[in-house]
């Protein structure tokens, strides 16, 4: 009985060893530069974990220009800056060990301050690649990717916005978590259903 309990509790501990954040931000601690509206800076470029190349994107703080950030709070990202030149919006270099991942963002259209579609890029290293259009009424939505490490590496992730008119893609709440394996959540339920056969087995 009480190696069975131990089996069990191996397994849920090597569940949550397995599932933890890798990379995570939403842009609230971003101070701008130059204080433009409340708390938003055009063409900022001091980003804690991001570097822009190849043009500008904007910091917006909710509720300035009328634009709302995912939930209506903190700050997020206009992909298209105010330069007339979108930029390509990197993350600092990350190490990603084996394993499984899930990749998480909020995105939004460009909330109606012009009536075109806009589109971006997505690549992280090799694992995932995409090509994303929103409309411009179309709201705040949660984008997930789930991908497979088979070796360690290190990466970056980015967003390069193909538009420029200074009126973009709104980019929130980037998060990547590792994720147990399919065999580790197999051998969990192997452990619970053998401590629930040797209670029934033990009550009989």
């Amino acid at each position: 009985m009480k190696r069975i309990i131990s089996a069990a509790l191996l397994s849920a501990s090597c569940l949550s060893a397995n599932a933890g954040v890798i990379f995570s931000d939403n842009f609230d601690s971003e101070v701008p530069d130059v204080v433009v509206q409340t708390g938003s800076d055009t063409n900022y470029d001091s980003f804690t974990n991001w570097n822009v190349s190849d043009g500008t994107v904007d910091l917006v703080a909710n509720g300035d220009w009328s634009l709302s950030c995912a939930g209506n709070a903190g700050k997020c990202v206009d992909l298209d800056g105010s330069s007339g030149n979108a930029g390509v919006f990197t993350s600092n270099i990350f190490a990603l060990a084996a394993g499984n991942y899930l990749l998480s963002f909020d995105v939004s259209g460009n909330q109606e301050r012009n009536s075109s579609n806009d589109t971006m890029e997505l690549q992280l290293g090799g694992f995932v690649n995409d090509t994303i259009t929103l409309a411009a009424n179309d709201p705040w939505v949660t984008m997930n990717y789930n991908f497979t490490v088979s070796g360690a590496a290190s990466n970056n992730l980015s967003f390069n916005h193909l538009g420029n008119d200074n009126i973009g893609i709104l980019l929130d709440n980037v998060i990547i978590t590792s994720v147990s394996e399919p065999g580790t959540l197999a051998l969990l339920g192997l452990g619970l259903v053998g401590l629930t056969a040797a209670r029934r087995k033990k009550s009989a």
